[in-house]
């Protein structure tokens, strides 16, 4: 089944060479109101997934955002579908959210003994330390002695990509691993590679006894099966928003992972507010993508809108009880209104995609906006908070993403 359906997409990929070329500039389709994109602008895209189907090239992917990012479970679908028609070329970013206290996706697993980390977050960046890839940075001590677990049962691996400054030592590894060190460099960072001759599923990695380095910081690694095919990433902050990320030497570190597509997935936390004002965020976005169309000129970006929230406020009051009505029992209610901040902001990425010529798939419309969230509440696809949704919920909107997004590969 998993060939079938690999050979019925590469087949409708291959009629589009030749369609491509046929028609002008212009929104497409016009049968997917939930969708933009100019014509022709996933032509490359879909060639170099043909590509690495058929030689083991890679396609990197990245899907960039917060809270409904961070857990991983929106990215899954998109992961599953692209790595079984053009071929898994491992699980990707590994977020070291663990090591500050944070969530992570359930399909893999870090862990660490030894001496504590210090963080920096994207969202309240101290400056002490450069921000790193997943939007955060770890420091320690660079005498201390630590080991950090990295475990992908779902996705073998025979190489990972480790990211540290500059300054600090390379990691060893555990199986004994060979070591390139400072394959990529940007900025502050550079990315060693460590290689087995077979897979593994977990590693241990290890700080040198004897440290003579200057600092020991580390941004996290990237897990390879060492065949071709599709790396699609996942990186999320909670909390995270437009202005975040919208950073010249943030942007930079993206090139590490070489993106052949960016997926923007924000907009929650940037019009969760009383306060919000449509401008502030026009602002923010048009700044993430002139950095992206500077520094990442070759990489294809789709927007996705936020899907439906709520604003949430609790009352109190007391109930007299008892017999005697002695008692009095506090009582609280939460109530719910509608975030309808996020339809403008939906309204607003559709908008700025077709201004900057780049692909925008409407979330919120998709899932039905305002009327239809009522039925995804009854199914118990949200969260109690009306903000989050549950794992279900997520890996629902991932579905209609990868759905939109390969229709738009077979119609460039």
């Amino acid at each position: 089944m998993r060939s079938s359906k690999r050979a019925a997409l590469l087949l409708t990929l291959g009629v589009l060479g030749i369609a491509g070329s046929l028609f002008a500039a212009g929104p497409v389709p016009k049968s997917e109101p939930n969708f933009y994109a100019p014509t022709g602008y996933f032509a490359s895209l879909a060639q170099e997934l043909r590509v690495a189907a058929k030689n083991g090239s890679t396609v990197s992917i990245v899907q960039l955002g917060d809270s409904h990012i961070q857990a991983g479970h929106t990215t899954a679908p998109l992961r599953a579908s692209l790595q079984a028609s053009f071929g898994d070329a491992g699980r990707g970013w590994i977020g070291w959210y663990a090591l500050y206290g944070s969530n992570s996706p359930r399909d893999y697993r870090v862990t660490s003994s030894g001496f504590g980390w210090q963080r920096e977050l994207i969202l309240k960046p101290e400056g002490t330390r450069p921000m790193g890839l997943g939007g955060y940075v770890l420091s320690t001590r660079p005498s201390s002695r630590f080991t950090i677990g990295v475990t992908s049962s779902d996705h073998p691996f025979r190489q990972m990509h480790l990211v540290r400054t500059a300054s600090s030592l390379p990691l060893t590894a555990f199986p004994l691993a060979e070591l390139r060190t400072g394959r990529f460099s940007t900025g502050a960072y550079v990315v060693d590679t460590l290689s087995w001759r077979s897979p593994y599923t977990s590693v241990t990695l290890t700080g040198a006894e004897e440290n003579d380095a200057d600092e020991a910081v580390y941004a996290g690694c990237v897990l390879l099966s060492g065949k071709g095919g599709v790396l699609v990433h996942d990186i999320g902050i909670n909390g995270a928003a437009y202005r975040h990320y919208a950073l010249a030497d943030y942007v930079e570190q993206l090139s590490l992972l070489e993106p052949q597509l960016l997926i923007l997935s924000m907009g929650t936390n940037d019009c969760y507010s009383t306060h919000f004002q449509i401008a502030d965020f026009t602002d923010s976005l048009e700044q993430m993508l002139m950095l992206l169309k500077e520094i990442l000129p070759k990489t294809k970006i789709l927007l996705t809108t936020p899907p439906p929230s709520f604003f949430r406020q609790a009352s109190t009051h007391y109930v007299v009880t008892g017999r005697r009505r002695k008692h009095r029992k506090k009582v609280t209610t939460m109530t719910y209104r509608f975030n309808e901040n996020a339809a403008r902001v939906s309204e607003e990425i559709m908008h700025r995609a077709e201004l900057h010529g780049v692909a925008a798939f409407d979330l919120f419309s998709a899932m039905g906006g305002q009327s239809g969230i009522n039925s995804w509440i009854a199914d118990g696809l949200m969260a109690g908070d009306r903000v989050h949704y549950s794992r279900d919920g997520y890996e629902r909107q991932g579905r209609l993403i990868t759905s939109a997004l390969e229709r738009a590969l077979t119609l460039r």
